[in-house]
């Protein structure tokens, strides 16, 4: 069920639907950083992180459910901080007595909001009462549309996904995105800012992007036969950027993972056995290349899945990472081409000044 699931989220998520929505993603960041600009003005200064979490999961939303989705504010109060510890906590429920409980009340409650508009856009796609169907929706419609009806279109993967499935689904991509995402653009920020040759450097180059999408038609067009999609293409500097500030401040250092079949490991380290809970350490990896912010180890080499931990390894690698690499360049050139940005603590990061 595991794979079935992963499998059609990420023939969902094609290169070509994400491109589509990449215009989409664009003016968000914008309204954000204009939204920054105006708060800086006012107040003398602003807070990133709330910014970026909003980015996230209003890309995030109208994405799967379309611009009328539910409002990102709705998903920016405490309680993702009571997620967050629950994600990190051992897996004991014992409702508001644990963290992981908690977590899961929280996470109960945003299901009930989100069935009641994943069942509305399905109806609007096709669906018959807001079930799994194979849904008749041209491929020329509007991405969204597309999105859903290859989410709820059985296919060589499997029955389409239902109301259930999809809202598990679409809950992980908001908050799993939200810490990948979000906490990333605070520490590239962050890092560019005390690296400033850096940060001339990927101006440089976002300049030149800037130039190239206005004569081209858009930046999907610009970034041509390059786009920022991992390690399919050669890393641009920008994408070498991002990669740097996963490798130095990954999100999630450590995962829980459950052992099914005894693990052996080898000579002089003994047996995990079955049904023990181990802990993933997913930094030290990274860790080993040194504590030194250089982007420039990554830019113009062709990056394997398995030196970026960040997004994880084998079943458990994250359907969302194409999306959350789009969004965090997006946020780098929206950035450095339209906003000056300075970071007013070295100890409080998330509080920038920013201004036009």
């Amino acid at each position: 069920r595991h794979r079935r699931l992963k499998r059609k989220v990420i023939d969902a998520l094609t290169a070509s639907e994400l491109r589509n929505f990449l215009p989409r993603i664009e003016a968000v960041v914008r309204q954000e950083f204009e939204a920054m600009a105006l708060e800086t003005e006012a107040n003398g200064r602003t807070a990133l992180m709330p910014h970026a979490m909003r980015i996230v999961k209003q890309v995030i939303l109208e994405l799967i459910l379309g611009p009328e989705g539910i409002r990102p504010e709705e998903y920016l109060q405490e309680t993702s901080e009571i997620l967050l510890a629950g994600m990190i906590s051992a897996p004991v429920d014992l409702g508001p007595l644990s963290a992981f409980g908690r977590a899961m009340g929280v996470k109960r409650g945003y299901q009930r909001d989100v069935e009641k508009q994943m069942r509305s856009a399905l109806q609007s796609i096709g669906a018959p009462n807001g079930a799994a169907a194979d849904c008749a929706v041209a491929e020329g419609g509007a991405g969204t549309r597309t999105l859903l009806s290859r989410l709820a279109k059985e296919c060589e993967h499997g029955a389409g996904l239902s109301v259930a499935e999809m809202q598990d689904m679409l809950v992980s991509l908001l908050f799993g995105g939200s810490l990948t995402t979000g906490e990333t653009m605070q520490w590239m920020l962050v890092e560019l800012q005390r690296h400033r040759e850096w940060q001339e450097k990927l101006q440089e180059e976002q300049l030149r992007l800037a130039s190239a999408a206005a004569s081209q038609g858009g930046l999907a067009a610009a970034w041509g036969s390059a786009p920022p999609e991992g390690s399919r293409t050669p890393c641009p500097e920008s994408l070498a950027a991002c990669y740097e500030t996963l490798r130095l401040h990954c999100p999630i250092d450590v995962v829980l993972r459950r052992v099914e079949e005894g693990v052996d490991l080898g000579e002089g380290c003994g047996t995990v056995p079955a049904g023990w809970w181990v802990a993933v350490h997913m930094t030290e990896r990274g860790l080993r290349q040194g504590p030194a912010f250089d982007p420039g180890r990554w830019a113009g080499v062709r990056a394997a899945a398995s030196e970026v931990t960040a997004f994880g390894l084998g079943p458990h690698f994250c359907v969302g990472r194409q999306l959350a690499l789009w969004e965090l360049q997006i946020f780098l050139h929206v950035w450095l081409t339209e906003f000056d940005v300075e970071v007013l603590s070295d100890e409080t990061y998330n509080l920038t000044g920013l201004k036009r």
